[in-house]
């Protein structure tokens, strides 16, 4: 496998609003608390670990993410040979960093939400790791990414905290992620639902006030025309704009009729332009 390229900056959430993403992340972190709540491992049961909590609802939030895949899928290898050859390759730090972070945030992820790492996939076992192999990776990925931020900050930081007890208590969370599975699939499911229906409503709003200023300004030009000389073929095709700009906007009112002088009266109170 050949070395991947440099990672690009770009935010974490990339086209998400602000809303949304902190919508959509306070939901995920709530369905984490209440599954420990529920289960015999909650917050802070083997150290204070509510940090870890809004990790892991970052982290299942990205993955509902294509544009989180398509950043990260260069940097990912099941081979720990990869692995070591891309850190052996660059002295970036931060490089080097987020390689063992990706790598032990797929491993989790695939080994309890998504289980296609857990062993009872199609295929010949004898091609496969086992589970428990890819377990021990991860710890071992997410205790060199914890090393290698405290070395890109000289120091102790809250990211290599959380890092270390993901390591230390690894399949814990493990267990964890496995019980919230069902509720992300139906977060996953609703969220690309919604974001889906919002992207449709704007491309129909979008092309309704396009139609609008078009007939709006076909509707001007003919009655530039029409105020000229008149004529009644003009004047039919005045009423067919008129109540065609109607339907696009309810709003738009057009009286030919007028006053003895040819007056018309003409109200739009929404420009469509």
């Amino acid at each position: 496998m050949s070395q991947p390229e440099e990672p690009r900056d770009n935010c974490l959430y990339f086209d998400i609003s602000k809303q949304e993403r902190d919508s959509a992340i306070r939901y995920l972190l709530g369905i984490v608390i209440k599954m420990r709540d529920e289960s015999d491992f909650p917050s802070n049961y083997y150290t204070f670990d509510e940090d870890v909590n809004v990790y892991l609802a970052h982290l299942l939030f990205a993955t509902s993410l294509p544009e989180y895949h398509e950043m990260a899928d260069p940097y990912l290898s099941l081979d720990s040979s990869d692995i070591l050859r891309w850190v052996r390759s660059t002295e970036d730090r931060t490089l080097r960093y987020f390689i063992f972070k990706v790598n032990a945030d797929h491993i989790l992820m695939h080994t309890s939400v998504f289980s296609d790492l857990d062993g009872k996939q199609g295929g010949r076992k004898i091609f496969r790791k086992s589970p428990k192999h890819y377990r021990e990776l991860a710890k071992l990925y997410y205790d060199q990414a914890s090393a290698y931020h405290r070395r890109i900050y000289r120091g102790k930081t809250g990211v290599a905290d959380v890092l270390q007890k993901l390591s230390n208590y690894f399949e814990s969370y493990h267990g964890l992620l496995k019980a919230v599975r069902r509720n992300y699939f139906d977060f996953v499911n609703s969220f690309r639902d919604q974001a889906f229906f919002q992207f449709m409503h704007q491309i129909k709003s979008y092309e309704n006030e396009s139609q609008c200023k078009t007939k709006m300004d076909e509707f001007l030009d003919i009655y530039g025309q029409w105020l000229k000389n008149r004529r009644p073929d003009l004047q039919e095709r005045l009423k067919c704009l008129s109540e065609e700009l109607r339907r696009l906007d309810p709003k738009f009112n057009f009286d030919l009729g007028g006053n003895n002088d040819g007056e018309k009266e003409w109200d739009n109170d929404r420009k469509c332009a």
